[in-house]
This record gives C-alpha cells, structure tokens and sequence, in this order.
C-alpha cells in the first residue's frame, strides 16, 4: 500500500478512481521517473473538489511527460504566514534534496509559496545542484527549461497578494471590534457565541461554573486556592480536565471573560517583521474617548475584571500564585539599602540602592543576603520600629501639603487608581487620547500655517473635529475624576483618613504612591545601639509635582 494512502482517501478519492490514476499502489520507477506532487489547501472552507481536480492535472501531466507519481503531500496552512512552519512542505522538498525523485509538481505557483523570489530562488538553486526540477502544471513552467524567471515574477506576485490578502483581513477584523464584534475563536469558558454575531452571552451549561470562579477570586482567594476549590467541588474545565491555576489566570484574565472586544499585541522578530505569536491574555478595546468597547455579557462586569486583574497582578509580584501569603510589613517593594559601596569598581562609593526584604522581625539588605557581604555589608534593622516612624513621617507629609497641591492630586491618583482599578485604566486611557489629539492639533496647524501642506477649509473641517474630541475628553477626565473624588479641595484629610482605615497591604500601597523611584533610603547605624533616632537615617523620595511626566506620540 502507498504511504500516502490516507492523504489521497481524506482527499476524496474512492478506491475505482485511484485505480483509474495509478495512485492505489506504490510507484516502481527510477527517482528519474518520479514525481512527488504537493497539494495546499489555505483553510478548512476551501473546496477539496478543487483540490482534487488540481491533483488530477498533476497525474495527467505526469503521464504525458512518463513519469510516475511517488508520493502527494497535502496540507492545510496558508502560505503566506511565514512563521508558520510547515512540515508536508518542508517533506516534500526534502524527498527531492534526498534523490528520491527529481521532480516537484505543484498546480499553481501560489499555491507553492508566497514567501516571493527570496526563498523559492534559493530552493531552486538546490534543485539545479541535484539535477532536480519544479513544475508548475497549470502553467507550464518547468525550472528546468528556463522557466525560473517566471518563477521569480509570479512568487513576488504571489508575496503582494499574500500582503493585500493579510491587509484585508486585519481591516476587516478591526473594523468588526470597533462595532463590538469580538472576533474569532471560540469564547472562554462560560460563555458562548451565536454563528456569525460576533457577541457573547452567558453559557446555560458552564456560566455557573464560571461565576464560581470569578467570585472565589474577588474574594481575594488565589488563583491556586481558586484551582483547588473548583476541583473539590467536582467542576471541571470545558475539555473535562481539572482546573490548574494557570487555567483559572488564563480565563480570568481574558477580556473576553467580561464582554469586552480585546485586543492583543502581536510579537516580532529582530528586524520588526510579525510573527504568529501573542504577548499576554488581551487588554480591552478602547474608541477614541478612552471607553470599553463592549461585545456582549460577560461572566463578570468590567469593574470586577479589572479587580481580578489587579488582584492577580498584585500577588504574582508577591508570588502569590505560588500559594504565598499576602505581604504584612509595610518596607515590602519601599526600602532600599543605603549602606555605601563600590558599584562600579573604580573606587566611587554609593548606596547600595538594593530592596530590603523582612525576616525575623527586622529588615535586610536583599544584596547582602544573596550575593554576599563581600559585595555590600548591607543594612539590618528592626521592623516595627521602622515601620512605626514611616507610618508618621507619612502622615506628617501629607498634612503639609497644601488643599489643591499637585503632589495631592497625584498621590490620589495613584491611589484612586490601586483602590478602582477600573476607574485608573480609563482615566489612564483618556489621557493617552487626550494627548494624542493635542499633538495632532499642534502638527495640523504647523501643516496648514507653516508648511502650507493643506488648504483652508480641509484644514477648519480636520481642526473641528479635534476640537470637539478635545472636548469630550475633557469631559470625560473631569468625569472620572470626580468619580475618584480628585476634584475635592480637601483630599489631604481624605488620604490621611484612608491611612487610618487602611490595613498594611493598603498602608504599603498608599506609601508607595507617595514615593517617587528611589522609593526609602534606609542609611545603616554608626555602631551596634546607636541611639540615633531612626527617622535621621531615612532619606525619602517624596513624590514631587513633576514626579508624573506624560508620555507623547512619536512620528
């Protein structure tokens, strides 16, 4: 029995025509005689009658020219994704490089390749080195016959249609999330899609199950935690696998998981060209005023997917998905180690700068402790008297700041945006699109004042248009500032009585919105007992007004 039996059977072919074609037993000829033909096909909607009409030619053709067909590759993969490895290709060709045919036929060149001249010029320079050809049956091109030139012309027209094909399709895809279409794929656990809606609603067999989850991680439970009690419970996924804790990350981090279009970042070689590889779980889609972009009903609201996320980002720092407890002391991520050392090694002191972790009721240098004391002597101290007099000298600073300051503002920023995630994300986002459209603004009137590059009234009606977005931008800032309470004259005692409710993972958090880089210095004592007061050996990075700096578009 041929080897590729099973290809040409799932090809359609009945055991009568294969007969009729000579492809139901294994060919006999020299690797002179033979042929190997490869068949793609771009995705699942294509036609296999097509396909095998395209194969037909190949043996039709095989026979005029003598030659026996030895083996059909086919594959299902578009060619013009050239991450994408493709193992019947690369067979194929291999068969040939190893002598065991001299020939490849394929119907069409496009079907071949869509790489362009680059790579299907290289293959040929192979093929001529083993006395091997390619044939294009369609068109009766034969590498051997002078044909590579044409080879050429048509794989660089075949890479452009490969580009146009890829264009459309992001295009199409865009303009489908920007009306709240969510895309392709199938929809996270618990919620499912209708054929061609593009939006999600809850699934009747799995949401309950999906709810479960999202409510055990609101309640502060870990993702290892979560895992554990879901498979207690008897849930499983949709597969009927047991949940993991990277399961439960990856779906509730999906934004999908609330009805939200996401959006994913696509990665790239060293030379900047895409490959078929994603970065993260998504983030949400947002139009130009900085709102959600919604697809449907999610299993949880946006303001819940943005607290799970925070949630989960706040205990991964703290390797909280590795089922450690939550951080109770409140230099964690603030302290750093201000004993002084040779950091270059030219002889020039400086601090240490290192982090300071808890351990046994004090604080340690975190250099000392894993590189040696013979790279920084490091610096010890005892935790509750440290944090005690970081815990007033915060409260002192924020009471001397004035109602109104911009140190304030930024300060409740930052913690409006830890204690709502939701809110900050937007804010966040606003601004992003505030500051885009204050660039474009300032380029336009340098195009229309200075460089003369538009005329008057294209100019009025692209400048009214940034306007009235300014506008609504604005707006919506105000909005959602006062929604955080930015807006109120008197957030100092506001912070102050945060501070006062707060428990330590929050007092850590209102602190550190309060640094700037540097974070707390903490300068080692002059002996063991000195009777200096602690608050003589820290230096604070205090938040200045000019701590926050707005990132603007480029180009």
């Amino acid at each position: 029995m041929r080897q590729d039996h099973a290809t040409l059977v799932g090809l359609g072919f009945d055991s009568e025509e294969l007969r009729e074609l000579g492809l139901d037993v294994p060919a006999t000829a020299e690797p002179s005689g033979l042929v190997d033909a490869y068949v793609r096909r771009s995705n699942g909607k294509e036609d296999l009658a097509t396909l095998r009409e395209h194969l037909r030619d190949v043996v039709r053709w095989a026979r005029v020219n003598g030659l026996q067909v030895r083996h059909v590759w086919f594959e299902q993969m578009s060619a013009s994704k050239s991450s994408v490895r493709r193992r019947e290709f690369e067979k194929a060709t291999k068969a040939v490089m190893d002598g065991r045919c001299r020939t490849l036929a394929v119907w069409r060149t496009d079907r071949f390749d869509r790489r362009g001249m680059g790579a299907v010029g290289r293959m040929l320079d192979e093929f001529d080195r083993r006395g091997a050809r390619l044939v294009s049956v369609s068109k009766g091109l034969d590498s051997a016959q002078g044909g590579r030139i044409v080879f050429a012309i048509l794989s660089e027209r075949a890479r452009d249609e490969a580009r146009d094909m890829a264009r459309r399709v992001k295009t199409g895809h865009d303009a489908h999330k920007a009306e709240g279409r969510r895309g392709t794929g199938r929809p996270p656990f618990g919620l499912c899609s209708a054929p061609g809606s593009g939006k999600v609603e809850p699934h009747p067999d799995e949401y309950a199950v999906a709810r479960r989850l999202a409510e055990l991680l609101l309640d502060r439970r870990t993702t290892k935690d979560t895992a554990h009690r879901l498979n207690e419970e008897g849930h499983r996924t949709r597969s009927g696998a047991t949940w993991s804790p990277t399961a439960v990350s990856k779906l509730a981090q999906s934004p999908l998981f609330a009805g939200m279009v996401p959006v994913r970042r696509r990665r790239t070689d060293g030379y900047g060209n895409l490959l078929d590889v994603w970065e993260g779980y998504g983030e949400a889609l947002r139009d130009a005023k900085g709102e959600i972009v919604l697809c449907g009903t999610g299993v949880v609201t946006p303001g819940e997917w943005f607290r799970i996320k925070a949630l989960i980002a706040e205990r991964t720092d703290a390797r909280w998905a590795k089922g450690k407890p939550e951080g109770k002391y409140l230099g964690t991520g603030n302290y750093r180690c201000g004993r002084l050392r040779d950091k270059t090694g030219t002889g020039h002191l400086e601090p240490c700068g290192g982090p300071m972790s808890h351990r046994g009721g004090r604080y340690r240098c975190e250099i000392r402790q894993t590189r040696g004391t013979s790279i920084c002597q490091g610096v010890v101290t005892l935790a509750e008297r440290i944090d005690h007099a970081v815990g007033q000298a915060w409260v002192r600073h924020i009471a001397s700041l004035a109602p109104g300051d911009a140190v304030i503002t930024e300060i409740a920023r930052r913690w409006s945006g830890a204690a709502d995630p939701e809110v900050g994300a937007r804010r966040d986002e606003a601004e992003k699109a505030l500051t885009a459209a204050q660039w474009r603004v300032r380029r336009l009137e340098d195009d229309f004042y200075v460089y003369g590059k538009i005329d008057e009234e294209r100019f009025e009606e692209l400048h009214e248009q940034q306007r009235v977005l300014i506008e609504d931008l604005t707006a919506t800032l105000e909005a959602l500032n006062a929604e955080a309470g930015l807006l109120s004259p008197a957030r100092a005692d506001a912070l102050h009585g945060a501070w006062q409710a707060a428990g330590v993972a929050d007092r850590r958090m209102l602190l550190r919105c309060a640094l700037g880089e540097n974070g707390i210095t903490v300068r080692p004592a002059a002996r063991q007992g000195d009777p200096t007061p602690i608050l003589e050996r820290l230096e604070f990075d205090w938040l200045s007004a000019s701590g926050r700096v707005p990132v603007l578009p480029t180009g």
